[in-house]
């Protein structure tokens, strides 16, 4: 019996992993038979208008994931669907390796069934927690990367768009400058300058951008530069006061998580130094009461 427990995890890991590759390859050989020069430009500008949206290359196994969870993965970064099929295998992996790990390491301590069975279902949630936790620390890094590098970006597309470049031109100079400062936000403007390459307007390429990441200075810039391009404004001027505005606005973050810290440095402190104090309060006097209880007795 106590076999029989240990070998069905990984008789289900096995068919698991076997299915996921399967499905992948299947996926991706229907994907190369569908896509063609006439269905390049019509996929980029369904994926602009509904990122989540399923396009040739998505129909196969990514088609089966939630649009929730494919907004996560497109969140994280992992844009392609290529991508998301890898971290689903993983995350099929280390779940299979987890329900397999605490399975043998119960049987080893307790050979009984109701242990085994135990530690198997701690072990799937250990191996389901471990890659969420660390894809939701990827959305968080990714999307704190690009809001602190966007100020740089307007300041450099601003000089760009001041030294005589066009739009596109500057967009794709600075894209390649920020590459090495930060891949996330270069990994977008590329996105965005593909798109508007095939024909699709600024502002609805970076409301895309907006959708994809949760960064909504993506569309603020998207209103500024249709709001330039109707009303014939200055585009230089326009960046500089949108970059005046975000700093400012992460200077007043900035400002109120300070204040919000010493609010919340009061509960710690509370539960460290009250006890102390306390005990530094009554101990003499109860080490005093005790000492003339035992001496009335012993009188």
């Amino acid at each position: 019996m106590e076999t029989i427990v240990i070998i069905l995890p990984l008789i289900a890991g096995g068919a698991t992993l076997i299915a996921v590759v399967g499905l992948s390859l299947i996926a991706r050989s229907y994907a190369k038979r569908k896509v063609t020069s006439k269905t390049t430009v019509p996929a980029i500008a369904r994926s602009t208008i509904d990122p989540w949206a399923f396009t040739d290359q998505q129909r196969g196994l990514i088609a089966l994931l939630p649009k929730s969870m494919r907004r996560t993965f497109t969140v994280a970064g992992f844009v392609t669907p290529n991508a998301q099929l890898k971290f689903v295998a993983i995350h099929a992996l280390i779940l299979v390796l987890a329900v397999t790990c605490c399975s043998w390491f119960a049987s080893s301590l307790n050979p009984s069934p109701t242990a085994i069975f135990l530690a198997g279902c701690m072990g799937a949630v250990i191996g389901w927690w471990i890659p969420r936790s660390w894809l939701e620390w990827r959305v968080t890094k990714r999307r704190i990367e690009i809001v602190s590098e966007f100020p740089v970006m307007l300041d450099l597309l601003q000089i760009s768009v001041q030294g005589g470049m066009s739009l596109p031109t500057a967009w794709e100079t600075v894209s390649k400058t920020l590459e090495s400062a930060s891949d996330a936000i270069a990994q977008e403007m590329r996105w965005i300058n593909l798109e508007v390459g095939f024909g699709v307007r600024w502002g609805e390429s970076l409301m895309a951008a907006t959708e994809r990441t949760g960064v909504t200075q993506f569309r603020s810039l998207g209103s500024l530069l249709e709001q330039t391009e109707r009303f014939g404004t200055g585009m230089s001027l326009m960046i500089q006061v949108l970059c005046d505005s975000l700093r400012h606005e992460e200077i007043q973050v900035l400002e109120e998580r300070a204040h919000q810290a010493s609010v919340k440095m009061l509960i710690p402190l509370a539960a460290m130094m009250l006890p102390a104090t306390i005990l530094l309060i009554f101990g003499p006097i109860v080490l005093m009461m005790v000492d003339a209880l035992q001496k009335s007795t012993a009188d």
